[in-house]
């Protein structure tokens, strides 16, 4: 089991991965790393779009001559589990790569808040020398993440990574797709093509929604569009799990950093919300989670107007 930054040391590629973790641009990388040296023809399926036994049906099928290459999207909602282990069990599959891929966070556990041991076929791949646990979570350390974003941008060096990066908003996407603009245009490292580099428009009105400067999160709301509004509020929601980890690891005498690392903090979020999480006792984070609960309700019900300046107006 290993995360990105772990994978990305050697980057193995077993013929079995399961791929999970919130970064979809880490996880893009590992299926690249895929699609460039695995052989054989490839094909995506995602679970839940096709019966689950057909899935299974051909991950256990031998391969053509050439060899295979599957991508599984969705794997969460597998739920012929078994599959994993007879799928790690069986032979004659050398050329049968398999890489099942999860927008959850962590691997699927026990327990019945999701964190006790491996889910028993999750820890039969792990046992399997042919296969691999990759979480695709933002490097904890700042000099990963900058060396991760300096390979993005031919000629980058650490310094200019991290100029990016903070352009971006310590956002991975937002720098990575600053990186591949700049790449595909042949722009070289230097102060003028960091107009490239542009800050997701949501992080900044959490980000001055959390700050307390309700004028300018107001007048971010007035532009935010109708589509914008879920990521919004999963962002927010987010943010206020943050937030209450941070006030209890303070009220326990921890600081910024060993709260950082204990909690596998994003270095660039930690620094935006460590100054702010006294103020968001139990009470507030209990009353910003029901707003939040309202809102989405009213934003899913189809609402298409004032969710945003709804959201910062009760804040």
């Amino acid at each position: 089991m290993a995360t990105f930054v772990q994978w990305n040391r050697k980057r193995p590629l077993k013929r079995l991965a399961y791929v999970c973790g919130a970064e979809a641009v880490l996880i893009r990388e590992v299926l690249q790393a895929y699609r460039e040296a695995a052989p054989g023809q490839g094909l995506s399926v995602f679970a839940g779009g096709v019966p689950e036994r057909d899935i299974w049906d051909l991950l256990l099928s031998y391969p053509p001559v050439g060899g295979r290459r599957v991508f599984i999207y969705e794997a969460d909602r597998l739920r012929q589990v078994s599959g994993f282990e007879a799928l790690a069990d069986a032979d004659g599959m050398d050329t049968a790569y398999a890489v099942f891929v999860s927008r959850e966070p962590d691997f699927p556990r026990t327990g019945e808040d999701g964190k006790g041991e491996l889910a028993p076929h999750m820890a039969a791949l792990q046992a399997s020398r042919q296969a691999q646990l990759v979480r695709c979570c933002a490097p904890s350390k700042a000099e990963d993440l900058v060396q991760l974003v300096a390979t993005w941008w031919p000629g980058a060096g650490a310094n200019f990574a991290y100029d990016v990066l903070t352009r971006c908003g310590g956002s991975l996407q937002a720098a990575y797709d600053a990186c591949e603009k700049a790449r595909r245009a042949g722009l070289p490292p230097g102060a003028a093509a960091l107009s490239v580099c542009i800050a997701p428009p949501d992080d900044g009105l959490a980000d001055r929604l959390i700050a307390g400067d309700k004028p300018r999160a107001a007048q971010a709301a007035l532009t935010i569009g109708h589509s914008a509004v879920g990521a919004l509020i999963g962002l927010l929601a987010a943010r206020l799990n943050i937030l209450e980890s941070l006030a209890e690891a303070f009220r326990d005498g921890m600081d910024t950093a060993e709260a950082g690392q204990k909690l596998r903090v994003d270095r660039f979020v930690l620094r935006k919300l460590a100054p702010h999480a006294a103020a968001y006792g139990q009470a507030r984070v209990r009353r910003c989670r029901e707003l939040l609960a309202a809102a989405e309700s009213a934003w899913r019900g189809g609402a298409t107007e004032g969710v945003a300046e709804a959201i910062v107006a009760l804040w």
